[in-house]
């Protein structure tokens, strides 16, 4: 299951209280566009605010963050963690191993 660090259940948990954000939303995590760089095809994972999860997503809440895997990214993350950086109030998220 995908591992959320403490940096990043805070910036989940702050970018869901953001006004207009439904209660019982969540972070939803789905495959992106497949993109060129340099020559060779890397995947994206798209992350967007989801009112509810979709079916078959996995949902996964620690500490009053929810977050909504897609059931074809759910197994390619089953072993990483998801990290979080803010800067000037911007959130980048990364992957690392969980």
């Amino acid at each position: 299951m995908l591992a959320l660090t403490d940096t990043a259940t805070d910036a989940i948990e702050r970018i869901l209280a953001a006004p207009g954000v439904p209660t019982g939303a969540g972070i939803r995590i789905a495959p992106g566009t497949a993109v060129s760089d340099g020559g060779a095809a890397t995947n994206e994972l798209q992350l967007s605010v989801a009112e509810e999860p979709a079916d078959g997503d996995e949902v996964i809440e620690e500490q009053g963050a929810r977050v909504f895997l897609e059931d074809t990214v759910s197994g390619y993350l089953d072993d990483k963690a998801l990290d979080a950086e803010v800067i000037d109030e911007r959130v980048r998220f990364s992957l690392g191993e969980g």
